[in-house]
């Protein structure tokens, strides 16, 4: 029996688990933000342990307005002590590579037990662009010599965001 509990509590934690967009307002800010994720695209490969995004948008007040631009939060743990401070990170969609600005800070230790290292990637992505994303036949996302392909997971969340974000734009 405990065995069963702690194999759904891992589960219902994995990045996985769950693709609803959550809602939150924050009185103080005056700040209503959407967020999905976070959603694992992949576990460990080469150089990373895992690679997860998380979306999300805010707006001022609990007037939604449609949006301009999507946050696509990318956090890869390397297993390393160090990160690659020249890498190039592109969005592959449908053959066409896109480069999308973003900040970046470094995770310290993300994996606790391993001298490993995380960041934090924020791309911030034009709604046009986001839904050329969302559209892709076939999508990746390259990060150095590494490409890691979207699977069927991964791309229904970027509908479901989509969607969602959609939905609460209002009339």
């Amino acid at each position: 029996m405990i065995t069963i509990l702690l194999i759904l509590s891992f589960i219902c934690q994995s990045p996985q688990a769950a693709l609803t967009v959550e809602t939150r307002f924050d009185e103080q800010k005056n700040l209503t933000t959407q967020s999905l994720g976070p959603v694992r695209l992949s576990g460990p490969r080469n150089r990373y342990h895992s690679l997860d995004f998380t979306l999300s948008r805010s707006y001022e007040a609990t007037a939604s307005t449609a949006p301009d631009r999507i946050n696509f939060e990318l956090v890869p743990v390397v297993k390393a002590r160090l990160l690659n401070s020249d890498l190039y990170v592109v969005f592959v969609i449908d053959g066409k590579q896109v480069h999308f600005s973003s900040n970046r800070s470094a995770i310290r230790n993300p994996v606790p037990g391993r001298l490993w290292i995380g960041e934090r990637l924020i791309f911030s992505i034009p709604i046009e662009d986001f839904v050329k994303i969302t559209n892709a036949e076939k999508l990746s996302l390259k990060m150095g010599g590494d490409v890691f392909d979207f699977d069927d997971t991964s791309r229904k969340a970027l509908r479901v965001f989509l969607s969602a974000v959609k939905i609460s734009e209002g009339p």
